[in-house]
Formats: structure tokens, C-alpha cells, sequence
């Protein structure tokens, strides 16, 4: 039996993004099985998992905005910016609610940020987590990311304050709590981290594995996949005939002018074809991705279903 589609999982705290991948691949005997977005073992909450032919669309999904929820403590920097890593600086100073409030301010919009050493960011092709652990010297270059929204969820102590982000794809938490520490003099690692939404998908959509099994079973996670498509329904798409499906899965381009697509629709495919996924159909079903290069249909992924 082919297996093909997308399971949300609510991943634990103390388990790696691989870890589960791995039980999920091993309970369906399916070798073909990613993640998308990947979570920190101390880190809980969404976590998509691709199986069969959906990794080919996890691309699309790591392009979704993401929500997360997290508590920093204020006064310690560690060596991974978060709570699993050994304190390397600490202070006296806390800072108070306005404070907090005031500088969170800096986090909003297009900001650049330096990712945590303790990242799987390749540098000279070695992982730059790889390099720290072995105490080599090296730096990340700032990259620029997306902060939809930064506010404070709950002050709980002068140590402790729980916040609420909404962020782009290649936002680290773990720098957002560094260095909002580090603009108020006070220091801060990450403390708890969870991701509630991943676009459209929540927590609510998620399933809860039982690590304590041996053997996740199979029939739990296949009544609670979803079809591939499911991932991509804001993508701009083009339906084809039968023959033209045919001719797409043969490798061959389709005319635009050969489209059963009114004259507005081809427009609009022109005007997204240079930074938009675009995807081709048949009564409904996925047929693949798709670029549009000289008035033609190009496929760039087929999807084998």
C-alpha cells in the first residue's frame, strides 16, 4: 500500500525532530519520510511530517509563517542560548515589565540576526553545532528574517517572562531571547519553547505519540494523515486535461495558450511565475509543481500518486 500525505504531530519535550521521523518511518515501513521545520529536543509543539511522495512539498511548507510561545530568563547567557547549554556570563540585573516592553519594539519587521552557534547552519560544509561542540573558532553571518509580531505573553518573575512571536521562515527564538537580553543589559537564554502554528495548521490538527511504545502503531497515524494537497491549497493552480497530464508526466512542456484557463488566469499565472510554487492538476488530483518559461508549462516536480 503507497502512503502519501502529511501527519502534524505534537512533538514532546526531550525528543529530537529526527527521533520521530524515525518512529514514524519505522511503524509504517516507509523509508521515504522527512520533517519539515525542524524543533530542538527541549523544544515541544508542530512538527509536520512528510511521508511518501509530500516530501517533495516540503519546500511550501517551510515557506509558512510560524507562532511560537516561550519563556526567557533573564540574567544567565549559555553557550546554546537556551536552558541546555552551560552559563558562560550572569548578571544581577532584571529588567522590568516597561522595559521589556519598550525594547521588543527592536524585534518587529525586517531585522538581521546572527543564528546560535549551536545552529545545523553549515560553515565551510561542516555544521556550525559540530563546531562549537569542539570549541572551534568561528562566526555566522547575520542573516535577515521577518518578525510579524513580538509581545509579552505573561511577566512571571523578575527572572521569567513568557512571550508570543509570529516570524518568518529561519527566525532562531533562541537569538530573539539573547539579544533582547543583550539590549537590556540582563542577559537571556531561551527557558521553554513551544511552536503552536505552522500557517494555516495548529496544535489543534496535531497527534500525540505515546514514546513510551516500543511501536507506535500504524493505524493510529494512518487515520490521521492528511492528503498532500491539503499543504498546498494557497498555491496558485492550473488544471489540465487527461492528454495533457500525460504529456506533463512524459517530461514535455504545455503551450499557455493551450490551457483551458480564461485570459485573467494567464495572466496572473505570468505575473507569479518568477517567486511563486505553482502547482498543475487533474480533476482534482496533484499532477506537479510547475514553472512557466517562454509562454510554456514547464514541470519542475512530478508527483508519483
Amino acid at each position: 500500500m503507497k502512503i502519501n500525505g502529511w501527519l502534524f504531530v505534537d512533538k514532546p519535550e526531550g525528543v529530537s525532530s529526527r527521533k520521530v521521523v524515525d518512529l514514524i518511518s519505522n511503524s509504517l515501513s516507509i523509508k521515504k519520510v522527512g520533517h519539515a521545520g525542524t524543533l530542538d529536543p527541549m523544544a515541544s509543539g508542530l512538527l509536520p511530517i512528510a511521508i511518501g511522495e509530500a516530501t517533495k512539498a516540503i519546500g511550501v511548507i517551510q515557506q509558512y509563517k510560524k507562532r511560537y510561545e516561550f519563556i526567557i530568563k533573564w540574567g544567565e547567557k549559555t553557550s546554546t542560548d537556551d536552558k541546555m547549554g552551560s552559563i558562560i556570563s550572569s548578571t544581577s540585573i532584571r529588567p522590568s515589565l516597561q522595559n521589556i516592553n519598550k525594547n521588543i519594539k527592536k524585534f518587529t519587521g525586517e531585522i538581521e540576526q546572527i543564528p546560535p552557534n549551536f545552529s545545523a547552519i553549515k560553515v565551510n560544509g561542516k555544521r556550525a553545532y559540530m563546531l562549537a561542540r569542539n570549541k572551534e573558532d568561528f562566526s555566522l553571518n547575520p542573516r535577515t528574517v521577518f518578525v510579524e509580531s513580538f509581545r509579552v505573553n505573561k511577566y512571571i518573575d523578575k527572572d521569567h517572562c513568557s512571550f508570543e512571536c509570529i516570524c518568518s521562515k529561519g527566525t532562531y527564538i533562541r537569538a530573539l531571547g539573547r539579544d533582547l537580553g543583550e539590549v537590556m543589559n540582563c542577559f537571556g537564554h531561551l527557558y521553554e519553547l513551544r511552536r503552536t502554528h505552522i500557517g494555516n495548521f495548529s496544535t489543534k490538527c496535531a497527534i500525540l505519540l505515546d514514546l513510551s511504545e516500543k511501536l507506535i502503531h500504524s493505524s493510529a497515524i494512518l487515520k490521521n494523515i492528511l492528503p498532500i494537497e491539503k499543504v498546498l491549497e494557497s498555491l496558485p493552480f492550473i488544471n489540465l486535461t487527461k492528454k495533457q497530464e500525460i504529456a506533463i508526466r512524459n517530461g514535455q512542456k504545455i503551450g499557455l495558450d493551450d490551457l483551458n484557463e480564461d485570459d485573467r488566469n494567464k495572466k496572473s499565472l505570468l505575473f507569479k511565475s518568477n517567486d511563486s510554487l505553482m502547482i498543475c492538476k487533474n480533476e482534482n488530483r496533484l499532477i506537479c509543481f510547475f514553472k512557466i518559461e517562454n509562454n510554456f508549462v514547464k514541470p519542475t516536480r512530478v508527483f508519483n500518486l
